[in-house]
């Protein structure tokens, strides 16, 4: 069957309006024009209308590539990045490419040339298709906190991928950002401890009397908490004890522990709602030394005696946590009876707090080899509270180092912490007054199981966030795998209590195949697409540059 092109229809039509061999030809003729034309625009607007979104969606695919490699590329690379797009995702040709960048917004428009099946009845053959699309960045500003497991495990080379990782991350999204204001990072490396930083600690004058109005509001200055302890009174300031010992606290704190007013241990809740809710000190006590040399109280069992005891005191039951026992350690291994006094415990006739000074004498020595000392295990990195100081941030991420156990939920907990707007850390931005323009994100990063440290040692675990495993804070008496069983069900409820705050949670496991984990990462995470299991430290650079550009969404206005 021959097909007619619009030329010879053309013909046919002028041929067949020319005969004059009877009116009810000439009649049909006349009818037939506006019902053959009708048809043919039809047709045709179809295909501009087909061609005009083709258009439109390869114009939105190369806005978007565009504007998600921000404000540093050059014209000249945005325009390469742009024709590859349209090139790839357009079957036309376009012409006329026009891109506009103006900060962080990227306009772009193109034109292009849709041939038409009966527009050439009117002398038309072409016709000029155009279409214009424009992205910005979706929301106002962004805070990310990056928590970031620095324990042992991540020694070599996987604590290098991960700095290699996180730095690059810092550099991409804040080359797309580039209000600095809009853009602000948390750092929270956690191992067994969250270190809040030491130069909150409060100030003591000549007299060993602290100093009024120094030492952060929000920590435990005065030793109010009251939870379990195996040797220390409730009331004793464990500040008042680091100075009396010649320690420098070096900023890490224990696990908060909850009371009917709030889950301290898992939510956000503001110090000064009740006195458990205030951040305590750790202060890892002194642990039986080998003195007598024999007994199930020898030196094998403990790792982290540092004063040399007298007799009497190795003498004592180390689980003995009557207030009796208590009194006679501060008084006779810590020499702090002057820590007492004042207190209203009954072991001093003074109720003047004015003499709990360091008494006169030389203080205790104190044997710190091998990290020993009130601050036992506490040995990672201070967190940094939301900045845009990226080359700080950087540095800081240089200087991690990998030492100690596995406590997620310590983590999760200071990562909602630095992205709330109230205390200890006020740098977030208030969500209810920024209009919903504030996106608050959290990066969970982490290559273990969460650990409490268990041990066959009397205390039953090394010196931990929650003390120490006989003291209960955890809620659980048990084995390494009800302890872990604990942890992870505490730190999903601080996960869930974050995203209930509007954090949007990212989760990351490395190199880490124990399924329970991986698990409670997935449940952790905002969703399904939130969690990143990364079998390989070669795999980070990808997983971080793939967060980074879900983060800073673009939005559409074509």
């Amino acid at each position: 069957m021959k097909t007619l092109s619009r030329y010879s229809l053309t013909r046919v039509m002028r041929s067949f309006l020319s005969d004059r061999a009877g009116n009810f030809a000439m009649m049909t003729a006349i009818a037939a024009v506006p019902l053959v034309g009708a048809a043919g625009l039809a047709v045709d607007y179809a295909t501009m209308s087909r061609t005009r979104a083709e258009l439109q969606q390869a114009l939105d695919a190369a806005v978007l590539a565009v504007a998600q490699k921000g404000e540093d590329i050059s014209d000249a690379q945005a325009r390469e990045i742009a024709r590859a797009y349209m090139t790839g995702n357009l079957k036309n040709v376009y012409r006329d490419l026009e891109i506009v960048r103006e900060g962080t917004s990227v306009s772009m428009r193109a034109n292009v040339d849709t041939d038409l099946s009966f527009g050439g009845i009117f002398g038309i053959d072409k016709q000029k298709v155009g279409a214009a699309a424009t992205a910005d960045l979706a929301y106002a500003s962004y805070e990310v906190a990056l928590v970031l497991d620095t324990t042992g495990s991540m020694r070599g080379g996987k604590l290098q991928s991960m700095k290699d990782a996180v730095t690059g991350m810092i550099d991409d999204m804040s080359s797309q950002v580039r209000d600095p204001e809009k853009l602000k990072f948390s750092l929270v490396p956690f191992a067994t401890f969250v270190n809040v930083g030491p130069e909150h600690a409060p100030e003591f004058d000549d007299k060993g009397k602290m100093k009024k109005k120094t030492g952060a509001p929000w920590l435990d200055l005065k030793g109010k908490a009251d939870f379990p302890q195996l040797e220390l009174l409730p009331k004793v300031s464990r500040f008042e004890l680091y100075h009396h010992l010649g320690q420098e606290w070096k900023g890490c704190v224990e696990t908060r522990f909850p009371t009917r007013k709030g889950a301290h241990d898992v939510d956000d809740t503001e110090p000064g709602k009740d006195k458990n809710s205030y951040f305590t000190p750790t202060f890892a006590i002194d642990e039986p030394d080998d003195t007598l040399g024999k007994g199930r109280w020898a030196t094998d069992y403990y790792e982290n005696n540092y004063i040399d005891a007298n007799r009497l005191i190795d003498a004592l039951n180390p689980l003995d946590a009557s207030d009796k026992t208590k009194k006679l350690k501060l008084e006779e291994k810590y020499e702090a009876r002057h820590l007492l006094l004042g207190l209203g415990l009954g072991f001093g006739d003074d109720d003047d707090d004015d003499d709990r000074g360091i008494p006169g004498g030389g203080r205790l020595e104190i044997d710190d080899t091998g990290g020993k000392g009130p601050n036992f295990r506490c040995t990672v990195k201070p967190l940094t509270p939301l900045t845009s100081n990226y080359a700080d941030l950087k540095l800081k991420v240089r200087q991690f180092e990998a030492d100690g156990t596995t406590n997620i939920l310590e983590g999760v907990a200071w990562g909602q912490r630095v992205l709330s707007p109230h205390e200890p850390f006020t740098e977030g931005s208030d969500p209810q007054g920024a209009d919903g323009k504030v996106e608050k994100i959290m990066v969970v990063l982490t290559d273990g199981a969460n650990n409490f440290g268990n041990n066959s040692r009397p205390f039953g675990s090394s010196y931990s966030s929650f003390g120490y495993l006989v003291e209960g804070r955890l809620g659980v008496v048990g084995g390494s795998g009800v302890t872990r069983k604990m942890m992870d069900d505490k730190t999903l409820e601080a996960c869930t209590n974050a995203k209930e705050d509007g954090t949007i949670i990212y989760t990351i496991r490395l190199e880490e195949p124990d399924r329970a984990t991986g698990d409670m990462l997935q449940r952790c995470a905002s969703s399904p697409a939130h969690f990143f299991d990364a079998p390989s430290r070669s795999q980070l650079k990808n997983v971080f540059e793939r967060i980074g550009e879900d983060i800073v969404k673009l939005r559409l206005s074509s």
